[in-house]
């Protein structure tokens, strides 16, 4: 019997190639995964909705990136402070 085709959810079947399912995975595991609260330190930020963040430990709620809760942008205007 032959192998069932990898899909990657409903959203990536045929379209794309194998580059645009690489970023794809690539992005989603990085929304996915937890990140570090910049207020308490602990690591379970995840994401709320596209930009918004939340530390289930602390409930602190931050605007950032929409895939990533601190982004380059974000840190280099927080220098200029």
């Amino acid at each position: 019997m032959p192998k069932k085709k990898k899909t990657f959810g409903r959203r990536l079947r045929t379209r794309g190639g194998m580059s645009v399912r690489k970023q794809w995975t690539r992005i989603t595991q990085s929304v996915r995964r937890h990140h570090r609260c910049p207020r308490c330190s602990s690591i379970s930020v995840k994401r709320d909705s596209v930009g918004i963040w939340e530390c289930g430990k602390c409930g602190y709620r931050f605007a950032g990136g929409a895939y990533q809760p601190i982004t380059k942008t974000g840190q280099a205007s927080m220098r200029v402070r």
